[in-house]
C-alpha cells in the first residue's frame, strides 16, 4: 500500500516521504477512516534550508521579522555572525513566545524557553527530527478556527493500539500539528 492510495490521511502534495514514515502513514489510514475523520499530512522529510524557510515562515505569523532582518535575508542555514547562526536568535524567539520548532541545525537557545518546567535557555536543541526522515506531521483538517483536538483522539487511540513503528506524538496546538515520530519497523 502506499500513502498515495489514503483517502483520509491525505498527504498533501509537496510533502517527501521516506521508507520510515510512508508505512505507518499507511498503517495510520484506518484509523482516521474508522474514526470518519479526514486530516491530512503536511510535512516528512525536511532539510536544514526548508527548516529555516519554516522559520522564517513562523517569524512572519508572529510579527517578528521586522525585528530579525538578517534572518529574514539569510539564504544558508549555516551563515554565522557572532558566532551564532544568522537566524539563531529569531528562532529563540519563536520558542520563547511558544512557537515549538526544532532548529534547522542543531543549536542553543538564546532566549527563555520554558519545556515541561524547564529552562533551556544556554542549553543545546537538536536539528528537526524531520531532517533523518523519521518525523512527520499531521495538520488540523478545518479552516483557520481548526484545532488538532480530533486528530489527536484518533492518534492517542493509534498510539495505545502501538501502531508498528510510531513511537511518539506531540501536539503542537500553536502550530495546529501533530509531530509524529517513527522508527524503521
Amino acid at each position: 500500500m502506499k500513502a498515495a492510495d489514503n483517502v483520509f490521511l491525505v498527504v498533501k502534495p509537496g510533502v517527501v516521504l521516506t521508507p520510515i514514515i510512508e508505512p505507518v502513514i499507511c498503517s495510520l489510514e484506518i484509523y482516521f477512516r474508522e474514526a470518519g475523520l479526514k486530516a491530512f499530512v503536511t510535512s516528512g522529510l525536511r532539510d536544514a534550508h526548508d527548516q529555516l524557510r519554516i522559520v522564517k515562515k513562523y517569524l512572519i505569523a508572529k510579527g517578528l521579522d521586522k525585528h530579525y532582518p538578517a534572518t529574514m535575508a539569510c539564504k544558508h542555514p549555516m551563515e554565522k555572525d557572532r558566532g551564532y547562526y544568522v537566524w539563531q536568535l529569531a528562532w529563540s524567539h519563536l520558542l520563547n513566545v511558544g512557537v515549538i520548532i526544532n532548529p534547522p541545525l542543531a543549536s542553543e537557545c538564546l532566549m527563555d524557553y520554558f519545556r515541561n518546567g524547564k529552562n533551556r535557555k544556554g542549553q543545546i536543541i537538536n536539528q528537526t527530527p524531520h531532517a533523518n526522515g523519521t518525523s512527520f506531521d499531521i495538520g488540523g483538517a478545518g479552516g483557520d478556527d481548526a484545532t488538532i483536538k480530533d486528530e489527536l483522539v484518533v492518534m492517542e487511540r493509534a498510539m495505545k493500539a502501538k501502531v508498528k513503528g510510531l513511537i511518539y506524538i506531540l501536539p503542537e496546538h500553536n502550530n495546529n500539528a501533530i509531530h509524529c515520530d517513527c522508527v524503521r519497523s
